[in-house]
């Protein structure tokens, strides 16, 4: 029975002609010959090649390394193309690829079987009603998705679909359904199974005339969809997209692909980096054609006009209405569907309002709508009917503004001046300043001039444009300044008694909110609005609010890691303050501004801001903001590694405090950073004193928390100083302390340092427990990265302790977190630690996985002499397992990393290549491994001799074996094992249970070259060294 071929089948093929398209499609000949040239030559015919390439078989158990031969030349010749953008797999991803279709050729799944129901995050909006037509649209967009109908499209690989499909409206026109027909087709492919990954959406108001979402914030929304906590997820833009390629990749080579929707983009550059490659798929609505996006395109034209008229009685009938207009008057129905350009939201409109109207003809709707003459310019030219004509969309909008009411109308209009992309019942009713405005809210949304959520309200991108126009033209007889002052200060007040709730001191909390993780939502929902309403105020001559705004968001924005909005706001602040003459507000907004950028790393900006604030405040004699800035200053300086100058910075601090008196918590707080720049700087003793000041201020103004951070901080410089009862007592006192304030992220962190300590103190026992506590909080928490990096620890501690099984799954359960949060060089770490484990117990397959996922991690950070070491222990799991041609692939890697280190480890890794190769019977590239090896081991001898001495003896053993063994310059054999039996021989009577054995197959070497040699009188002296030493029993 043929098996049909499955996903991991199709995604090999698809690769490998992808490397072989990127190479300049080498011939069957060369390939073959390229097998021909391997050491031993390697057989291989041009029909096998040529199936292989075109997808008619794969390659057997026994040409694994012929492929591996191929590919790798393969990958090799790309890469020397000039302008290529191919990135061939790593060997470890070809073999992966390789072993995965093979076991999925092998197995051919019962009739029964059914999918296995995993599906990662939903977050499509619902479908509406009055969908139709779009049919050829739909399949084509479906046809594209579908991917038992295309496999992934590797990079070169031109012929395949590609993975993104973009649909688009003709001209780039607004109201055409664009979005109707994405998530019908998204809510399609999810229904049949084809996304196990997830279907992600963003909305990214791309035309909206306030706050266009931005790569970041939507990589923000995706990863936290895909349950990345904000608190892991990087604040610089490039750390949010390398996050969210990571998470990508993790779920391709789960077999998970994603669906992501973008709808509303304005243009290719602010996706790109957004959309995923294969095996995900991409789906984007725009008014634009994206012509830089490489991508399949899908216009979407008006509605034929059947299935316009189809649209209005849809929207009639809905809801369980009858109306029977649409079959009495064919004709006017036709009539409307003209007028309305066939455009879905032009007639979703017009439906509404004979909704509301039952008794009215079809014919008095079309005579009325080809009456408006009104213009809508910013779609003027875009929006025209069958004969060219404009104003399609602008007759439907002005025909149904003109049936509001005259509270409906005001409200509309200066619903479309708020700043932000929406707004909530509440905010509209301090805007509106009426009473009834739910009412009027309602009554929009009837009409379809406004959409409604949970009680947020929002207008289509061009409804908002026309409302703005008509906005612009009323501002004075509605009162639109006195409104906008309303909504504003309504802002102000709410979002200054939420920041209450996020002082962590004892205070007044204000009772508009019942607690902080209220106050947390409301700022949540209204971030957009405050942000961009703290934008908007210098032109609404309100700068008052500007600055309001934006110190009392400090303290969220901060929380949120929305450093990018911190640094916009606190910039329009320190200007707002510098041109009025606001000393006090501009080194306030400084202190902000730096704050922010120091989060983002960019110290330079943080120092000079902080520097800046410090000189204004001292101007103005504030002693109390100066130390403030100051203290900042400090921090900025300590994290870009300037321990010395931050330690000034917070010794300047503390004087100005001292001439104050009066702050006793931010001298508390000063004392406890300075003993953390002490301690960066090795200044330990002083870092000490630092700390235990710290937190004696704490004490005495009764901060507990504060007292038990401190007490961290001392734990963590008498570690350093090699104190490690003190320390213990320190991180054990901190535990209590936030342990009775309830504050479990903070006891966990004081565990795990007191697990580091009993860790460092040598009773590793002792250990186990709080390290075990530590990351069982974590996880309550959510806190991936900690709970990681405390189960790392464990997992040392379980393995040092021998209790190796529990250290694997404390180790996997790290490594997979660590993947998770997209943390490569923690994930590189644990995994090889996880493959050391397995090794111990003999679990050579998990040691494989594990040691080649260090392995390619160490590579893609650069870190070569990692990546050696983790392929050093690789190649023994691959021995263990009797794979001795992998194993010697493994080890040759391991060479070549470490010669990129520029590390001593190339030797070793000769040596191990060598006994590899003599495993597997290829004697003279084992030779010349040998050879190789003694060269490099020698010159690392010469400066570490006792490090290299017994690695450098095996490798001679080996020399002279194998020169025995092809009778190849025996002189040189029988030097090596000569030289190689004395060195095995003081380490033989250091370590007899180690070395004896190798001390005697170097004697029997040296004694079978003297055979060779005809030289029996010497041979026989070293047979009676042998028996003198006892070493002639086996």
């Amino acid at each position: 029975m043929t098996t049909m071929p499955g996903r991991h089948a199709n995604r090999l093929w698809s690769e490998l002609r992808a490397v072989h398209v990127a190479a300049g499609k080498p011939t069957l000949s060369r390939l073959v010959a390229v097998a021909g040239e391997q050491r031993p030559p390697l057989t291989v015919s041009d029909a096998t090649v040529s199936d292989w390439l075109g997808g008619k078989s794969l390659p057997g158990k026994g040409n694994t390394r012929l492929f591996l031969v191929l590919v790798r030349f393969l990958g090799g010749e790309a890469a020397k193309k000039k302008g290529t953008t191919y990135a061939a797999p790593s060997e470890a991803q070809w073999s992966q690829l390789l072993r995965l279709a093979r076991e999925e050729r092998a197995f051919v799944p019962p009739a029964s079987a059914k999918p296995s129901g995993r599906t990662g995050p939903v977050t499509l909006p619902p479908l509406t009603s009055g969908f139709t037509g779009r049919s050829g649209e739909l399949r084509d967009i479906l046809g594209r998705l579908d991917p038992a109908a295309h496999g992934p499209r590797p990079a070169g690989a031109p012929d395949d679909a590609p993975a993104t499909v973009v649909v688009s409206a003709v001209m780039g026109m607004g109201g055409v359904g664009k979005t109707a027909l994405a998530l019908r087709a998204a809510h399609q492919a999810r229904q049949r199974g084809w996304f196990p990954g997830g279907v992600l959406f963003a909305n990214l108001y791309g035309y909206s005339p306030h706050q266009e979402r931005t790569p970041g914030e939507v990589v923000d929304q995706f990863l936290g969809a895909l349950g990345v906590r904000s608190a892991d997820i990087p604040v610089t833009l490039q750390g949010k997209l390398d996050t969210w390629r990571i998470t990508l990749d993790h779920l391709a080579a789960e077999d998970l692909p994603l669906l992501v929707v973008l709808d509303n983009v304005r243009s290719a550059g602010e996706v790109a980096a957004l959309l995923p490659q294969p095996p995900h798929r991409g789906l984007v609505t725009s008014r634009q054609s994206l012509a830089l996006l490489q991508a399949h395109r899908v216009d979407v034209p008006p509605l034929t006009p059947l299935e316009a008229v189809d649209l209005i009685g849809q929207v009639l009938n809905a809801g369980g209405i009858r109306d029977d207009r649409v079959a009495a008057e064919p004709g006017a129905a036709s009539r409307l569907a003209q007028l309305c350009g066939c455009l879905p939201l032009a007639l979703e409109i017009i439906a509404a309002l004979l909704r509301e109207e039952p008794g009215r003809s079809l014919e008095s709707q079309a005579e009325e709508l080809t009456a408006a003459r009104t213009r809508l310019g910013l779609i003027e030219i875009e929006e025209t009917d069958a004969e060219s004509r404009p104003m399609a969309v602008r007759a439907s909008f002005e025909l149904s503004y003109r049936h509001l009411t005259e509270p409906q109308a005001t409200a509309f209009r200066l619903l479309a001046a708020a700043p932000g992309p929406d707004i909530s019942t509440t905010a509209a009713a301090a805007l509106l300043g009426t009473p009834g405005s739910r009412r009027l809210l309602a009554e929009l949304s009837r009409a379809h001039l406004l959409t409604g959520a949970d009680e947020r309200w929002s207008m289509h991108d061009l409804i908002r444009l026309y409302a703005a126009e008509q906005s612009d033209a009323h501002a004075d007889a509605d009162g639109r300044d006195a409104a906008l002052t309303r909504l504003l200060e309504h802002y102000v007040t709410t979002t200054a008694q939420a920041d209450t709730h996020l002082i962590s001191r004892p205070g007044n909390r204000s009772p508009r909110f019942d607690g902080r993780r209220q106050a947390l939502r409301w700022l949540d929902e209204e971030r957009a609005n405050l942000v961009a309403a703290a934008t908007a105020a210098p032109q609404l001559d309100l700068p008052a609010v500007a600055f309001s705004l934006t110190f009392s968001l400090a303290r969220y924005l901060e929380h949120r890691r929305r450093f990018d909005e911190w640094i916009t706001l606190s910039t329009i602040a320190r200007d707002i303050g510098r041109a009025s003459g606001d000393r006090s507000g501009e080194g306030t907004a400084l202190v902000n501004l730096g704050f922010a950028l120091r989060h983002l790393r960019a110290f330079d900006g943080a120092v000079a801001a902080h520097t800046e604030a410090a000189g204004i405040f001292r101007q103005l004699g504030d002693r109390g903001l100066e130390a403030l800035a100051l203290n900042r200053l400090g921090i900025a300086l300590q994290e870009a590694g300037r321990a010395d100058e931050a330690i000034a910075a917070y010794r300047r601090a503390t004087g100005v405090l001292d001439l104050l008196r009066d702050d006793p918590h931010l001298a508390a707080s000063i004392a406890g950073n300075l003993g953390a720049a002490l301690r960066q700087a090795g200044r330990y003793e002083e870092a000490v004193s630092a700390h235990s000041r710290a937190a004696e201020l704490f004490h005495r103004i009764d901060d507990q928390q504060e007292v038990g951070s401190a007490l961290t901080g001392l734990g963590a410089a008498l570690q350093f100083m090699g104190r490690y009862e003190e320390a213990i007592e320190a991180h054990s006192r901190a535990a209590g302390i936030h342990a009775r304030l309830d504050d479990p992220a903070r006891e966990a962190a004081a565990l795990a340092n007191l697990g580091t300590a009993w860790q460092l103190s040598g009773r590793t026992e002792k250990a186990v427990a709080p390290h075990t506590r530590a990351a069982g909080v974590f996880r309550e928490l959510g806190d991936a990265y900690n709970e990681a990096s405390v189960l790392t620890n464990l997992g040392d501690a379980l393995h040092q302790t021998g209790r190796t099984e529990e250290s694997v799954a404390a180790y996997a359960r790290a490594a997979g977190l660590f993947r998770e949060v997209g943390s490569g060089p923690y994930e590189a770490r644990t995994a090889n630690s996880l493959g050391e484990a397995l090794l111990d117990l003999g679990k050579h397959d998990g040691a494989v996985e594990a040691l080649a996922r260090a392995a390619d991690l160490h590579r893609g950070l650069g870190d070569h002499e990692l990546e050696g070491a983790a392929l050093l222990r690789l190649g023994a799991a691959l021995e263990a397992l009797d794979l001795p041609d992998e194993a010697a692939a493994g080890y040759a890697r391991a060479a070549t990393a470490f010669e990129l280190a520029g590390s001593s480890g190339v030797g070793w890794a000769l040596a191990d290549l060598t006994g590899a190769l003599v495993v597997a019977d290829r004697a003279e590239e084992a030779l010349s491994a040998a050879e190789s090896a003694v060269e490099h081991i020698r010159r690392a001898a010469a400066d570490d001799p006792a490090r290299h001495s017994g690695v450098l003896a095996r490798s001679l053993v080996l020399l002279a074996m194998l020169r025995v063994e092809r009778r190849q310059d025996l002189p040189g054999g029988l030097t090596a094992a000569r030289e190689a039996a004395e060195l095995f021989t003081p380490l033989a009577v250091a370590r007899p249970e180690v070395h004896a054995a190798s001390l005697r197959l170097a004697l029997e070497q040296w004694a079978r070259v003297l055979d060779l040699l005809h030289r029996p009188r010497e041979a026989e002296e070293v047979r009676r060294r042998l028996t003198e030493a006892g070493l002639d029993q086996s």
